[in-house]
């Protein structure tokens, strides 16, 4: 299995995630219960699009760099240069030099499950609305990791989906198809932001309109 070292991000979002297994608070019981809300969630990450379009300037279908820090600001999330910058290279994840629109939500998962979650008179009103949304993605990670060390193996997804469905073969090939589209860097565990940005899919999320 090819090594590589994960990002300051990644290993921040690895201990959150910890965390929120060993909580007890952990909202999915089975996979059939995430299936379950994916209208909602697919609800929640459209009205993103809106906000999307207003900060793509140009609109040539990514936010650069400038166009998210003026996102921010007007979202009032309150982050540095650096700390934009640092999670607009880590949710670039085709590495074309923008944030699409999957992207941008995954991006806003980050800012929402990294924040100080104690207080939310600090969080953006967009944040508050998709807060729901993003705590069952980050749930359903949470259900996926069996053994909770912040990652999702093969053998992980596909335990979790063969619980879901009483054919198990067919389970199992589902599984395998489903870890290797999450699989991006294809070193045989899948991170959060990999896991999202499928979800996407599976909930019925379009690139375009």
């Amino acid at each position: 299995m090819p090594q590589r070292k994960p990002t300051n991000l990644e290993l921040k979002m690895v201990e959150a995630l910890k965390k929120r297994a060993t909580s007890g608070k952990c909202s999915v019981k089975t996979f059939n219960s995430v299936i379950m809300k994916f209208p909602k969630i697919d609800e929640s990450f459209e009205k993103v699009r809106i906000v999307f379009k207003k900060y793509d300037k140009d609109s040539n279908g990514t936010i650069d760099l400038d166009e998210l820090k003026s996102c921010f600001q007007e979202l009032n999330v309150s982050l540095t240069y650096e700390q934009i910058k640092e999670l607009y290279h880590e949710c670039d994840m085709d590495e074309n030099k923008g944030i699409d629109f999957k992207e941008f939500i995954v991006l806003l998962a980050f800012v929402h499950l990294l924040e100080d979650q104690s207080d939310p008179a600090t969080k953006s009103v967009l944040l508050l609305h998709l807060q729901e949304a993003f705590n069952t993605v980050a749930d359903a990670f949470v259900f996926f990791d069996k053994n909770k060390d912040g990652y999702v193996t093969r053998k992980e997804m596909v335990e979790t989906l063969n619980e879901a469905s009483p054919v198990q073969e067919t389970a199992g090939d589902i599984a395998v198809k489903r870890f290797q589209e999450m699989d991006w860097n294809r070193i045989g565990r899948i991170t959060f932001k990999e896991f999202l940005f499928v979800f996407t899919n599976w909930v019925g999320v379009e690139d375009g309109e």
